[in-house]
């Protein structure tokens, strides 16, 4: 199970043509012309394009892997993907221009639907489609030259499809199930959720492409060469478990011939280089960009830090002794009730959080259930087994109603 949050910041100082400087510091290494820090998918790339310029570079990752938000792991009968997982559109997508020509993506066959209300019971696929499809349609026609909330103008829609209106409880559960589904609201404040506005920055639908059952890792091995042919990957140094503790990106003093970024990390080793490139996610930055940086970050720079909102978007792959669904591809809509939340104790809140579920290609075998919000918090916080038992939970009370459920074999 994984939830992250999205990436990315940079930031450099540079003098490229300064001569290398004396220093009285013990560096861990020799000095570098530039560091990255971080190396998640933007980090690598980074690298990559400084070793084709001849630039000495070095890269830095608190993990013990390369990857960020892209961290595929074996599970079941191959690999999934705990955070990024598709290749998203081919329009203005630089993923999709670097393996377009490489046989790395694969295309998913549409889903067999099921709406399912948390009481057990079968939306009609009539009615329910009729709902989703309104409601997104409306989302793409909406004036979007206004600050008004994306999740205010979805209600005000919702109250004008009959058929919701003949069924109150069923329009509250769609609404709730479309905002999850689409992180429409803030993590904990709506106010911090989406505009209308901000619908013009946003990518339309674009067909999610898969990577053929091994992993969004495969775009790392694409960056550093390792892929298609193993014997011409790059000599990039990277090193892992260093978490920066501070970078000192200006000398305190007045020589401008030493114009070196100091980083420090934890395990006590410092670097030095003459530019620095950040490409920590924005969480670590809005937690840690006062101590990380001396002196402070520019004010430009923290007012995006600060103004730049995120969610928390759960993933719980759950691999069955046998599949159960009738038909694959196949996607489960969680349609929830008050009354049926009410079930649940205040430690399993984040189970009536869970708004989908849908088959995973290459996986004949496993689910993958998608929480949003606290909920996705709250799980995180719990065991692999207390989890274990919550899904089951989940399973028998509201999908063992219409389905033979066999037993969960693991989950991640």
């Amino acid at each position: 199970m994984q939830s992250r949050q999205h990436n990315i910041c940079s930031f450099g100082y540079t003098t490229p043509h300064a001569a290398p400087p004396r220093t009285l510091f013990n560096f861990s290494q020799k000095v570098m012309d530039v560091i990255v820090i971080g190396c998640g998918a933007s980090g690598v790339a980074a690298l990559r394009r400084l070793h084709e310029a001849g630039v000495k570079a070095l890269g830095l990752e608190a993990a013990d892997r390369i990857g960020g938000r892209i961290n595929s792991v074996p599970f079941g009968d191959g690999t999934v993907d705990l955070g990024a997982a598709w290749c998203q559109g081919e329009k203005d997508n630089i993923v999709y221009d670097m393996v377009k020509d490489m046989d790395v993506l694969g295309r998913s066959e549409p889903d067999h639907r099921w709406y399912v209300a948390s009481d057990g019971s079968l939306i009609p696929n009539e009615k329910a489609g009729l709902v989703e499809n309104t409601l997104f349609a409306a989302v793409d026609s909406a004036d979007r030259n206004t600050t008004a909330s994306l999740s205010g103008y979805v209600r005000q829609v919702a109250n004008t499809i009959d058929v919701l209106n003949e069924e109150p409880s069923l329009k509250n559960s769609f609404v709730e199930w479309f905002e999850r589904y689409n992180h429409v609201n803030g993590q904990k404040d709506i106010k911090t959720g989406k505009s209308l506005r901000g619908l013009e920055e946003f990518t339309p639908w674009a067909f999610m492409m898969n990577w053929k059952g091994k992993g969004y890792k495969t775009i790392l091995d694409i960056l550093l060469k390792r892929y298609p042919h193993p014997s011409e990957e790059i000599p990039v140094e990277i090193l892992l478990k260093k978490e920066v503790e501070s970078i000192k990106w200006k000398s305190a003093q007045s020589d401008v011939s030493t114009p070196l970024v100091h980083v420090n990390c934890r395990d006590g080793s410092l670097y030095a280089a003459r530019s620095v490139i950040v490409t920590l996610s924005i969480g670590v930055l809005k937690e840690r960009h006062q101590q990380l940086f001396n002196p402070p970050l520019p004010v430009e720079k923290v007012n995006a830090i600060q103004n730049l909102h995120m969610c928390v978007l759960g993933k719980i792959y759950i691999e069955f002794e046998e599949p159960w669904w009738p038909k694959s591809p196949a996607n489960f809509t969680l349609l929830w009730r008050p009354e049926d939340k009410e079930k649940f104790t205040k430690e399993e809140i984040w189970i009536t959080e869970v708004f989908n579920l849908n088959t995973v290609d290459y996986q004949p075998k496993v689910l993958l259930a998608w929480t949003y919000g606290e909920g996705a918090e709250q799980m995180e916080q719990l065991s692999l087994e207390e989890v274990k038992a919550g899904m089951a939970k989940l399973l028998d009370t509201v999908l063992g109603k219409q389905f033979n459920i066999t037993p969960i074999k693991s989950i991640v």
